[in-house]
């Protein structure tokens, strides 16, 4: 057996055990504390295990003929089919398909729906097909007729494709109006919505593999092509899909009630102490202003006009007003007529703030056009500089300052109206986890990714800063001053400046240790906040119990906001912190400062030899960290309401550096997608696997960021470069050449 066998061999093996370690990771079974091989014989000796030995196969292959493959990766039409897959997989496996199933039963997956379809006898014929063996059949012919498209290139295989992904797209929402007709009740499911878009990908795919003209494929060519033909219609156009979706079939009111759309609400208020403009938002307003936006906004896009985008936008922000007002006024008279629906901004469905999203899709449309325009008008004075600059390099300048403020509205809109969509659970994690999380990864970005300072007892700085908030409120058995005694929101001045102090004794002696002494010293610290919070001397924190801190209450005049009653009102307090650290930050980055820290983080030695006073930047970094671990301890005292001591342990410290480095040290968008991903996560496989599984996953994503994309989910430029270099890829693109410089 000469060296190659052997090679193969080994990776034949290894691929076999991954995919029966995949069987084991994948499905319900659980192992138990007296017999540990449960999991196993489940895994194996079911059927099922030969489906992932395939797929273990599979993978061989792949890496066996690797740069046989290569070249096909490329091509057109690759990476349309490998995003349907990616959704009609995720759509079939792990997205709801009915929702009174899954109250029932506790699961509305396609397999669970296709269960109770074999127990029916009323079901047709073609959902029973789609749901048993059909839909899978589909895709793997999908993949086959595509692949076979993408490699030889003959139109036949991609009109095929393109018929296997329409009749499956078709199918599956067939099958899904069935099951629904059948069973009755509300159903909000997103499953088949999800299918059909993966199917309608695939069947795209097809067509892009056989019509395109080109040998090497270029997705971020084609999206910018895309954007740039009509700068803003893009937007325009899912606006209007999302629009008509909004006002025809989406809940406005009672969604696990009544689901009443807009017409139905229409008639169910009415008669009711409904205001006018309501009520005529409901009749006929609504379709107006959706109407009107629409036809200026695509008016607007396509002939680049800036008065119409203007009028697009005034009209648009007036679609979100009077939406908000009606959406206000219905649930006013809903909690008087019918308190079993909830009080004030509950029991509405997701129609209303659907409405306000599309409207600022129309406004980012409009906006986009505008500042195109703007920015590519110029007088014939400009005409002598903008000569030396590329064609290619001006275009990319107006895409990313066009391009940059729609993508920023329509974020800005995604963080109001998305939250109140999301069931209560994923509100709680969206405030709790996510945020909270957000806050503290961005704080210790400062410390880690930009000064370059391992701080294991960050959560330390977070503790301190909720007890704050808890000692000025009076919620701990020593009292505060009465002079001295504040509400919650009042507080956080307070709380940032007792961590500010906090992260200066720290950090004055002990940072002029380096690597892991710095380390240790700060695990130390963390883990003696944490004792000394737990051991109560004196009776000042009140010991292993914790404090129980009141919700903050505004009252200026007629305005009077009240925390605690449901999550909405925290997340928006929250957003207002993240915008502004956010924007503090982003201008620190930049900063005299900020090069002191990436000159720190790079080389110490170089740094203080070319004059940067490094303990004092040092000790700033740790106190700006400090202080945004206060902001957020000091908002979480406030939104549970109660805490203990036992929240801040060293894994809590361990997971937020693992959020930074899993995002990108350096990186404030890496910081805060890492800390969402990963908090996200564990929330997303409750469902999905069971609860001793749910580590190992993350592990599993982890590991392989760490091996894949080892600069993290978004990268900083600077840490991107270190890893990757600063030569860009060649492009296929023959880049014009100036005649002055020709040959």
């Amino acid at each position: 057996m000469n060296a190659t066998t052997k090679t193969l061999l080994r990776r034949l093996v290894a691929c076999l055990f991954g995919g029966l370690v995949l069987a084991l990771m994948v499905g319900p079974q659980e192992g138990t504390l007296t017999d540990f091989g449960v999991s196993f014989r489940h895994a194996v000796i079911s059927p099922r295990v030969v489906v992932f030995l395939i797929i273990g196969l599979l993978i061989f292959a792949m890496i066996t003929f690797w740069p046989l493959v290569v070249p096909y990766l490329t091509r057109p039409g690759m990476v349309p089919l490998g995003t349907g897959l990616l959704v009609v997989i995720g759509a079939q496996t792990i997205m709801n398909w009915y929702d009174p199933l899954a109250s029932s039963s506790g699961s509305g997956k396609f397999s669970a729906v296709r269960g109770a379809a074999d127990a029916s006898a009323n079901l047709s014929s073609v959902a029973v097909a789609f749901l048993d063996w059909l839909a899978w059949t589909l895709v793997a012919a999908a993949i086959l007729t595509c692949g076979a498209a993408i490699v030889t290139r003959l139109r036949p295989f991609g009109y095929a494709a393109a018929v296997v992904g329409v009749t499956g797209a078709v199918l599956a929402y067939v099958t899904h109006t069935d099951v629904v007709n059948l069973g009755g009740g509300i159903d909000h499911s997103l499953g088949m919505y999800a299918d059909i878009i993966g199917f309608a990908t695939l069947a795209c795919a097809g067509v892009i593999a056989v019509h395109s003209r080109v040998a090497v494929a270029d997705p971020r060519a084609f999206v910018r092509s895309v954007m740039n033909y009509r700068p803003g219609l893009p937007f325009a156009v899912v606006g209007i899909v999302l629009g008509l979706l909004a006002f025809t079939t989406d809940g406005w009111f009672g969604p696990l009630s009544i689901n009443a759309t807009l017409s139905q609400s229409h008639r169910d208020f009415a008669g009711t102490a409904l205001s006018s403009l309501a009520s005529q938002y409901l009749g006929w307003l609504g379709w107006a202003l959706f109407a009107a936006t629409a036809v200026l906004a695509l008016a607007a896009t396509y002939v680049n006009n800036r008065l119409l985008a203007l009028a697009t936008v005034l009209i648009a922000v007036a679609g979100i007003v009077l939406t908000l007002i009606t959406l206000h006024s219905m649930t006013n008279v809903g909690a008087h007529v019918a308190p079993q629906n909830g009080g004030n901004w509950k029991n509405l469905g997701v129609g209303g703030y659907m409405a306000c999203l599309v409207f600022a899709l129309f406004a980012a449309a409009a906006v986009h056009t505008a500042t195109s325009r703007a920015r590519v008008g110029r007088s014939e004075s400009d005409e002598d500089t903008t000569k030396a600059l590329p064609v290619t390099a001006m275009v990319g300048q107006v895409r990313r300052s066009s391009s940059g403020k729609a993508v920023l509205i329509i974020v800005g809109a995604l963080a109001l109206f998305y939250p109140p969509m999301l069931p209560v659970t994923w509100q709680n994690v969206l405030v709790v986890q996510i945020g909270v999380f957000v806050l503290l990864a961005l704080g210790l970005n400062v410390v880690v990714g930009w000064a370059g300072l391992l701080d294991l007892g960050y959560i330390a700085f977070y503790e301190i800063g909720a007890y704050a908030t808890a000692y000025l409120v009076g919620a701990l058995p020593v009292k505060p001053p009465s002079w001295l005694h504040m509400s919650p929101l009042l507080t956080i001045p307070f709380a940032i400046l007792a961590c500010l102090i906090a992260g200066v004794l720290l950090g004055a002696p002990t940072l002029r240790l380096r690597g892991d002494y710095l380390a240790i010293v700060t695990l130390g610290f963390g883990e003696i906040i944490q004792i000394v919070s737990i051991n109560n001397p004196g009776n000042f924190t009140g010991g292993p119990q914790g404090p129980t801190i009141p919700h903050p209450v505004i009252h200026l005049g007629k305005l009077r906001i009240t925390w605690g009653q449901d999550n909405l009102p925290y997340w928006y307090l929250l957003v207002v912190m993240l915008v502004l650290v956010i924007v503090m930050f982003y201008r620190l980055e930049g900063s005299r400062l900020g090069r002191a820290w990436a000159a720190i983080r790079e080389d110490e030695v170089a740094a203080q030899a070319s004059g940067v006073n490094t303990m004092r930047v040092k000790l700033l970094a740790f106190a700006i960290g400090a202080s945004t671990s206060a902001l957020a301890g000091s908002f979480f005292a406030s939104q549970v309401g109660y805490f203990d001591p036992s929240l801040f342990t060293l894994q809590a410290s361990i997971l937020i550096v693992a959020y930074v480095v899993f995002g990108g040290m350096g990186s404030l968008q890496g910081a805060m997608a890492g800390a969402a991903a990963l908090t996200w996560l564990p929330q997303f496989l409750k469902d999905q696997v069971p609860q001793d599984d749910r580590q190992m996953w993350v592990g599993a994503l982890v590991l392989a960021m760490m091996i894949f994309r080892p600069a993290g989910l978004l990268p900083a430029k600077r840490r991107k470069a270190e890893l990757e270099g600063l030569e860009s890829a060649a492009s296929s693109e023959v880049a014009a050449v100036p005649v002055s410089e020709g040959l």
